[in-house]
């Protein structure tokens, strides 16, 4: 059993793995980051670091607009990134070992595998897929 962020991009149930979760923050100032644009939506000072803030629904595909007023900062082996997600929800305990496949249809959306929980599909997001998405959207 892993400990799982549960949130929502749109109407899709996502889970991540507090193992890649440094913390999450409530409202950060967001600053302007020149020529940002796209899924890079600013930065913020997180203890002292400046760190990138990544739209996750937009990186994703999901046309919908609502945020969640927190945000997900990951850990330093996910280079630190910040996540913005549609809602955060809760934690639970995902029993990792009987993740099914992802479906066919969600080519794109870096999604590991898939659990049941309380009769609900949640796919559990693969951030290594993320890093390399957004590395080869913006290079290293």
């Amino acid at each position: 059993m892993a400990l799982t962020l549960i949130f929502t991009l749109e109407e899709e149930v996502y889970g991540l793995e507090i193992d890649a979760i440094q913390e999450i923050i409530e409202e950060p100032a967001l600053h302007y980051v020149p020529r940002a644009e796209g899924v890079l939506t600013g930065a913020i000072n997180f203890h002292g670091q400046v760190l990138a803030v990544i739209d996750l629904p937009t990186l994703l595909g999901f046309p919908g607009r609502e945020r969640d007023h927190r945000q997900v900062v990951l850990t330093p082996e996910f280079k630190s990134l910040v996540l913005t997600v549609s809602n955060i929800q809760r934690i639970v305990k995902l029993d990792l070992t009987t993740l099914q496949p992802p479906p066919e249809n969600t080519q794109g959306r870096a999604i590991r595998g898939v659990a049941e929980l309380d009769e609900m599909m949640v796919k559990l997001l693969d951030t290594d897929e993320i890093i390399n998405q957004l590395e080869n959207q913006y290079g290293e």
